[in-house]
């Protein structure tokens, strides 16, 4: 979960004063003891006289703890305990006890005193908050992405040194958390301190139990929602595919709109049909792939990394149907992408549509006349729809590129070509090749002329005499009659 630095707490280090009015009934003599025993250790640890300050502030703790048996009811003096607690670091009693105090001070409609106690217990929190805060980023700055693994030994050290500020950072967040229960500023940052270090079912239990103190806050459901789909990330990241598809589906049955989601549960199909060694089952894991790639797709009809997908899962599921409108999108998205066109023909000649299968590898081979697997899938494909000689051009510019080799001086080459030859007279009308290929077949000795730019190639015998013309320029989808 990506961290987002929120406002420090704004409430002042500095403990607020005690308030001392007079009471018209007497009070428990502990009630009253604690209370000059927590203004006698403040006034101690300001002077820097911290012997006394223990002593004392160990000693209101005790008299206060009394007075709250016999007591219960004077919620200053329990506010004063609360102060007393947190001053030796007793977050939880601490928060306990300001609660008990602001909440009592609050049913009797004593606004002064719930004002003073409801700020000290402010001021605790904010030292413990920000303190969360700092460590936080401190951790960030040594080590940003602490789920990765540090490749070298000085990133080791960084990242164990993350790891402290990190641990630190999540004790002053719960001891901020303990002092103000269910506060959500507090618990969306400690959510995040275990999220960045990938402990994700801490974080959602820490989320969880704010939600219930806050149900429906925006922040705290959004945060739940990270958190989720990082613990699926996280499984499937550790090939716990069946149990990350769960926790995918229940994702997209909250927020089915969400492209990201049906993305992620698509790889996961794709990465466990690719470790699945039974055919059949392969099969069907890729045909949810291919389910979950398509309805991303819908969702963000503009990604064509989608729509690929989706094409390639469908195709190794054999559903030649359902894959071919997705190759189709994506051409149409990445008009230059020769392996979407490739896959398209292949598709469409499963399908038995020859003159669209080959229009669309034609169109590959045009855009990258170099790829030697272009012209060997047009020529396969020439050769399955019925047009032999095409495909037999297409093979012989697949074999001289394939068995071949690419002579340094192509011009020089081909001006050494002997006069009255075909080589020579190719020489003459077409000019000087841009690339030529030696290749052997069949322990006879060929040599192909490419002339990339004119979309056409000649391949001659050794003694020069010309054996194929291969011209690529236009597609002869008419002629593919199956």
């Amino acid at each position: 979960m990506k961290f987002h630095s929120i406002a420090r707490g704004g409430m002042a280090a500095a403990l607020v004063g005690a308030l001392l009015a007079g009471s018209a009934e007497a009070r428990n003599p502990h009630c009253a003891g604690g209370i000059q025993y927590v203004v006698q250790a403040m006034n101690d640890k300001n002077k820097g006289n911290l012997e006394d300050y223990q002593r004392e502030i160990n000693k209101a703790v005790q008299q206060l703890e009394q007075c709250s048996q016999e007591d219960p009811n004077d919620f200053e003096a329990v506010a004063y305990l609360g102060w007393a607690y947190a001053e030796i670091d007793s977050t939880h009693q601490a928060g306990k006890a300001f609660d008990a105090a602001i909440k009592g001070l609050h049913a009797k409609g004593d606004v002064k005193k719930e004002e003073w106690a409801n700020n000290n217990r402010s001021s605790y929190w904010a030292k413990s908050f920000n303190d969360g805060i700092s460590k936080i980023q401190e951790g960030q700055g040594l080590y940003p992405d602490f789920c990765k693994e540090p490749p070298n030994d000085a990133d080791k050290t960084a990242k164990g040194e993350a790891a402290k500020r990190f641990q630190a950072a999540a004790q002053s967040l719960n001891r901020a958390l303990d002092l103000k229960s269910g506060d959500v500023p507090t618990t969306r940052n400690l959510a995040t301190v275990y999220a960045m270090t990938c402990d994700y079912p801490r974080a959602q239990a820490v989320l969880e139990e704010g939600l219930k103190a806050a149900p429906g806050d925006t922040s705290l459901t959004t945060a739940m929602r990270m958190v989720r789909i990082n613990m699926a990330n996280q499984l499937a990241d550790q090939k716990n595919y069946d149990e990350a598809l769960k926790r995918y589906d229940d994702l997209i049955k909250n927020d089915p709109k969400n492209p990201d989601l049906w993305l992620s549960a698509a790889d996961t199909y794709f990465r466990l049909a690719q470790a699945e060694k039974d055919q059949a089952t392969q099969k069907k894991e890729f045909a949810s792939a291919g389910d979950h790639y398509a309805k991303a797709f819908e969702l963000k009809s503009t990604d064509a990394d989608l729509s690929f997908n989706a094409g390639v899962s469908y195709q190794n599921a054999q559903m030649w149907d359902k894959a071919e409108p997705l190759w189709a999108k994506t051409v149409q998205l990445r008009p230059n992408d020769t392996e979407a066109m490739s896959s398209w023909g292949a598709c469409l000649s499963e399908l038995k549509r020859c003159p669209e299968a080959v229009t669309a590898v034609h169109k590959a081979v045009d855009t990258k006349p170099q790829d030697q697997n272009l012209h060997r899938q047009l020529g396969a494909i020439y050769t399955k729809c019925g047009n032999n000689a095409r495909g037999t051009d297409e093979l012989m510019v697949y074999l001289a590129m394939y068995n071949g080799q690419a002579v340094a001086d192509a011009a020089g080459r081909s001006k050494s070509a002997k006069q009255g030859t075909d080589a020579a007279k190719t020489l003459a009308s077409e000019g000087v090749p841009e690339a030529v290929y030696q290749w052997t077949a069949d322990n006879q000795k060929f040599e192909t002329w490419f002339y990339w730019s004119k979309k056409r190639a000649f391949a001659f015998s050794d003694a020069g005499a010309l054996t194929r013309k291969s011209d690529w320029g236009a597609a002869d989808a008419k002629t593919a009659g199956k």
